[in-house]
Formats: C-alpha cells, sequence, structure tokens
C-alpha cells in the first residue's frame, strides 16, 4: 500500500469474502458491468461468459450509514444492518470485485468503484485471491504442480490491460509473450507461481 499524508488515502474499513450467494455474485456482476462496461466502454454482452457459473468471485464491500428506515422508529428492532460505535446502522455497499476461473487458473474481471481506486484495493482483492488459493488449492483440485526446487505452485495468469502491467508486476506477475488484442483493446498474458 502506498503511504500518503492527505487524509482521503485513508484506506476505509472493508470486508473482503467469496461470494457464495446469489445477491453477492449478482453484486459482482453489477460492479464488472459499471466499470467494464459503462466506464471503459466494453461490449456488454462480452461481460457476463461461459467461465461465471464455474468461478470463484470476491466480493470487497465498505460499511455506509444506512438510512432510516420506518421499522428503525423502535429501537428495539433487530435489523440485519450492523451499528458502529456510535450506534449508526450500517450497510455493507459492494465496492470491487476480482474473480478466479479454476479451469483456466486465471485472474480475471478485477474491478474497483472509481471513488475507491485511491485506497489500494486492487492489491487487497488480489492478494486476497493469492490467499484463498493458498488455503484452497487441495481441496477445490485447482491445478497444482510442482516447481523446479520441487515446490508445489499454482500457477496463476492474468490477460493484463497494457496500462496496468505495472501493478501486476509489483504483485509479482511476469510478463510472458507478445501484446494482443481481447475484446478491441491491447493486453499482455502475465503468470505468477503461488506457493502453497
Amino acid at each position: 500500500m502506498a503511504s500518503s499524508s492527505n487524509a482521503d488515502k485513508i484506506r476505509p474499513p472493508f470486508t473482503l469474502k467469496l461470494a457464495q450467494t446469489k445477491d453477492e455474485i449478482e453484486a459482482c456482476y453489477d460492479i464488472r458491468i459499471e466499470v467494464f462496461s459503462v466506464e471503459q466502454g466494453f461490449p456488454l454482452d462480452c461481460e457476463i461468459d461461459e467461465y461465471d457459473p464455474i468461478a470463484f468471485h470476491f466480493l470487497l464491500t465498505t460499511p455506509i450509514p444506512s438510512p432510516p428506515s420506518e421499522q428503525s422508529i423502535n429501537p428495539s428492532t433487530t435489523s440485519s444492518s450492523s451499528e458502529t460505535g456510535e450506534g449508526q446502522q450500517t450497510t455493507e455497499k459492494a465496492i470491487g470485485t476480482i474473480r478466479y476461473v479454476p479451469t483456466l487458473s486465471k485472474l480475471t474481471r478485477l474491478a474497483i468503484h472509481k471513488e475507491y481506486r485511491k485506497y489500494g484495493f486492487g492489491r487487497v482483492l488480489v492478494d486476497g485471491m493469492h490467499e484463498w488459493i493458498k488455503q484452497n488449492a487441495l481441496n477445490e483440485k485447482l491445478n497444482v504442480t510442482d516447481d523446479k526446487e520441487g515446490k508445489q505452485v499454482v500457477k496463476v495468469k492474468c490477460h493484463s490491460q497494457i496500462p496496468v502491467i505495472p501493478f501486476y508486476a509489483r504483485l509479482g506477475y511476469v510478463s510472458e509473450g507478445s501484446e494482443f488484442d481481447e475484446d478491441g483493446a491491447p493486453h499482455q498474458l502475465m503468470v505468477k507461481y503461488i506457493e502453497i
């Protein structure tokens, strides 16, 4: 995480989890559509693909104040949202996602809402996915191989947009091969070996 003296760069609280319910997975889709289709102009019909049903989706959320509801007038009413130390009701807002496709051993669809990109959440998502791979590689029967030193590793690939190559390089990914076109934009294959 890059340090900054600006108060607005202090990372807000967050939760990163494996999306398991229909609502959580749809929240991941909504973030991807907003970032890739609406903001970056990639075709909407390419965003949800044949890999989504077999992929592991990770959802990043942050607590935000909830508007008062009619049911919250009675202080003893139980709510599904959490309370902060001051008694303020909060709701988890979906702000980022990343997807891991096990059959391809591929990191894909890393997306963060624009207003949250300055906090280093890209690294949080990638590191969280890497940690999940380490913890679950054998249980989920991921593509585990032995490296030259006999250590068990999972080779993770990603197709990086060209401007984002330095981001993945800082996380240990190495470029392989030449640039190529994907969905009308230049990309670079990058790989990382994760020891389990």
